[in-house]
């Protein structure tokens, strides 16, 4: 089974900018999979703060499958989610 790493900034300043809520839309894209029985498998975590704000970055920072969005929102991530599910055959 193919798995798609989903990463999100847990920092102080992602999560003001709302990455919570972006985990929450990918675990409920992560259900609809496995109803749907495709055979890609979503992981979802929480990673420390990046530091991506010093660097001049805008929060929130999502990372799918090494491809790191800056200025993340629930709809940019789940796009690119199924980008990548598309390319990984996960039908």
């Amino acid at each position: 089974m193919s798995k798609i790493v989903v990463e999100v900034c847990a920092g102080t300043h992602c999560v003001l900018m709302g990455s919570m809520d972006i985990m929450d839309a990918i675990a409920s894209l992560a259900e609809v999979y496995a109803e749907q029985g495709k055979v890609c498998e979503i992981e979802v975590k929480a990673i420390p703060c990046l530091n991506n704000c010093k660097e001049g970055k805008s929060g929130p920072v999502v990372i799918v499958d090494g491809q790191e969005i800056e200025a993340a929102d629930s709809e940019s991530v789940m796009s690119m989610i199924m980008e990548i599910s598309q390319q990984k055959s996960c039908s």
